[in-house]
């Protein structure tokens, strides 16, 4: 069994934001290229002239006109982006409903990962192997918004300097009698990369997004979160704690505003897996 308060004794790397240099081109409405802003969509149009479009969570629409990454683009794919806007066509609709609509330079995808929220229920049909699939791994919560039909969580986890790629997921426990809230817990698995094997363990960052509309109750338009990780930081900066942490908010269908529950700002993540966006 865990000790709860047990300390975690680790190296510290720095937060990481990858950035890639692009052209400028004349637009024909003036905004503030410079300003670098970031997002969360959805790619919901490839043409084959040359550019491609995003919806952000808040229902805008994004003409990529400008990108010189080398990500392959997948139609239907969630994505998180920074970008400069070049131009507004209010007068243009794109390839679906958009409550404003921007040419775009695309700076990079960030890496987001993105994956079906589990029922406990599930897990507990092959007890213990599921759960034990998904890892009691340590894993802390540094950022968590609601956006659009998700939740996006910017997370802090252990590694190898030089190790594996880990897993994390989402479990939704159904398996509470209904009640105004939903429980969910962030679940991490190392794959064997732990203090205690031999080797130093680094901390990494990470980001999640789990489409979160689906479990609100049909006639509901709000369900109240209880999101539970096992890691937290003495007075928030200090000391590792392993702990089981609590988090709360209230998550709104049609909600186009990011709400954040924890912090204040989604860091990008650290480029450590092999499948990472470009």
């Amino acid at each position: 069994m865990r000790n709860p308060t047990r300390l975690i004794r680790i190296l510290l790397t720095a937060w990481t934001a990858a950035a890639l240099l692009l052209a400028c081109n004349a637009a024909p409405v003036e905004y503030s290229s410079g300003i670098v802003y970031n997002g969360f969509g959805e790619v919901t149009c490839i043409t084959s002239y040359g550019y491609f479009e995003i919806t952000r969570d808040d229902g805008a629409l994004l003409r990529v006109t400008e990108y010189n990454g080398t990500k392959e683009i997948v139609q239907g794919e969630r994505v998180y982006f920074k970008y400069n806007i070049l131009s507004g066509d209010a007068g243009y609709t794109g390839h679906g409903t958009a409550q404003a609509t921007y040419d775009i330079r695309l700076l990079v995808f960030n890496n987001l990962h993105t994956a079906p929220i589990i029922r406990k229920s599930f897990l507990q049909a092959d007890d213990p192997h599921r759960s034990d699939s998904l890892g009691h791994d340590l894993i802390r919560v540094v950022t968590a918004a609601f956006s659009g039909n998700y939740i996006n969580i910017g997370f802090e986890y252990f590694r190898y300097e030089h190790g594996v790629e880990h897993t994390v997921n989402l479990v939704w426990d159904d398996t509470r009698p209904a009640t105004d809230s939903v429980y969910l817990e962030l679940r991490h698995n190392a794959m064997g990369e732990v203090e205690g094997n031999g080797a130093y363990v680094v901390s990494a960052t990470g980001l999640s997004s789990f489409r979160i509309a689906d479990l609100v109750p049909p006639g509901r338009q709000e369900i109240d979160i209880r999101l539970k990780s096992n890691l937290d930081r003495k007075d928030g900066v200090g000391e590792y704690i392993e702990t089981d942490k609590y988090y709360t908010g209230t998550y709104e269908l049609g909600s186009t505003a990011r709400d954040y529950i924890v912090g204040s700002e989604l860091y990008p993540p650290e480029n450590t897996s092999s499948s990472t966006n470009r």
